[in-house]
């Protein structure tokens, strides 16, 4: 068979998708699909409580949910998650190229980002825009930005503010570009000298001085509480423009899972010693403490809006600590040492595979389900009462669990009619 039908081929495609290759990582896979799994949960929640016919603020769900559903609203971090996974991988595949070549094959690094993000991207970006002049009024598609998808093209979207921005939750794609076109070339800088990791810590604390200057820098972030976030649209569109979505406030993550592949491909003798003395096994249960600290403090409750410099600490430094604390779990995974074991039979189970595989498809249409279903829930439930008798809580859980069904539909079908076939081509 011809080599571009044999990469488009389904029958090809469905097996990639279900059949797990002898040299990756298990326990990334596990990773990245509840990080999809936790992004489904938090946009639903997040777009069903600020539906204005939802009879329900988001403010009232996180109070009333207390400490049980805390991990919900806090499920943002899960893109924290795909930026230190993603560190992790590109920072391997650069580094055994730079061992064997002694250089970074350039061209072809920029090439192979650039098809295996923007195809599958663009046919996003036009079912957006078709769906925009099909199904919505003139007015309505006002919101939906269409006329700044220049910038999603150009990797830039998030330079724009929050209010103006077109598929508003792609920046995550702009800061992994942006990221990577300078990468490669800090990292051929760092390599000739003796101790190159020592850049890259150097890199992550300044990450923190950053972060903590913008802060610092903006009295409407610096003085006001994290509960104003989702209490005040115009605060909330501010904080995202200002610290959210730019490169330099959460290039940590990004590099923490550089740190990750950099200890495992060129320290991993010692790496695994250290890892089996005491210390490495504290820090092994202190990493998954902060994780599960990071995931249930209530930030966005009210009852944090006493603590002003709490919330100006835990803004500076949480999103960095949890990346940091996965990073070093995912190394006892990877190097099969203390608390591994456990954490592999969960994360690296061969189930977590195809979904995945599905997480980037799935990442780019999962707010177009979302919004579909929320908006036919709610109807339903206004239209027959009676039928639908659901609390706020059962209809979330549902909601999420048929958007989540129609998300990973679309991204089989996204998988198999472009993703895979262009991945396969690369080769």
């Amino acid at each position: 068979m011809h080599p571009v039908l044999s990469a488009f081929s389904p029958i090809r495609n469905i097996k990639q998708l279900f059949v797990r290759p002898s040299g990756n990582f298990p326990v990334l896979d596990g990773f990245r699909a509840l990080s999809m799994l936790m992004i489904m949960v938090f946009h639903t929640f997040a777009i069903y409580t600020n539906h204005p016919d939802s009879g329900v603020t988001m403010i009232d769900m996180i109070e009333e949910g207390g400490l049980l559903w805390s991990w919900a609203w806090n499920a943002d971090k899960s893109v924290d998650i795909f930026f230190v996974i993603s560190g992790f991988l590109i920072s391997g595949i650069l580094l055994r190229q730079i061992d064997r070549d002694g250089k970074i094959h350039m061209w072809n690094f920029y090439s192979r980002r650039f098809l295996r993000l923007s195809p599958a991207y663009w046919l996003a970006i036009a079912l957006y825009v078709w769906l925009g002049y099909n199904t919505m009024t003139e007015e309505s598609r006002a919101h939906l930005n269409i006329d700044n998808l220049w910038a999603n093209l150009l990797y830039v979207n998030n330079f724009l503010p929050y209010e103006e921005q077109a598929m508003n939750w792609t920046w995550t794609l702009a800061i992994e570009e942006q990221f990577y076109l300078l990468y490669p070339l800090l990292l051929l800088f760092v390599m000739r000298f003796r101790n190159p990791e020592r850049w890259l810590w150097g890199l992550l604390g300044l990450s923190f001085v950053i972060t903590f200057a913008v802060i610092m820098g903006d009295e409407q972030i610096r003085s006001r509480p994290g509960s104003h976030i989702v209490t005040d649209p115009a605060f909330h569109a501010h904080h995202f423009s200002v610290l959210y979505d730019n490169l330099y406030t959460r290039y940590g993550a990004l590099l923490c899972g550089c740190l990750g592949a950099f200890y495992y491909f060129h320290h991993e003798a010692a790496t695994k010693r250290f890892m089996s003395t005491t210390l490495g096994h504290a820090l092994g249960w202190l990493s998954l403490a902060v994780i599960l600290a990071l995931m249930i403090t209530p930030v966005l409750s009210r009852s944090f809006d006493e603590y002003e410099w709490g919330n100006i600490l835990y803004q500076t430094f949480s999103r960095n600590l949890f990346s940091g604390a996965l990073t070093y779990l995912i190394l006892l995974c990877v190097e099969k040492s203390y608390m591994s074991r456990v954490l592999n039979f969960i994360f690296a189970a061969r189930f977590w595979y195809p979904l995945a595989q599905l997480s980037y498809s799935m990442y780019l249409l999962h707010v177009l389900p979302i919004v579909a279903m929320v908006s036919l829930g709610i109807n339903a439930m206004q239209k027959y009462p009676e039928r639908y008798d659901y609390t706020h809580w059962e209809a979330m859980c549902l909601l999420t669990l048929y958007s989540t069904g129609l998300t990973i539909l679309g991204a089989v079908i996204f998988y198999l009619l472009i993703e895979r076939p262009i991945m396969n081509l690369r080769k």
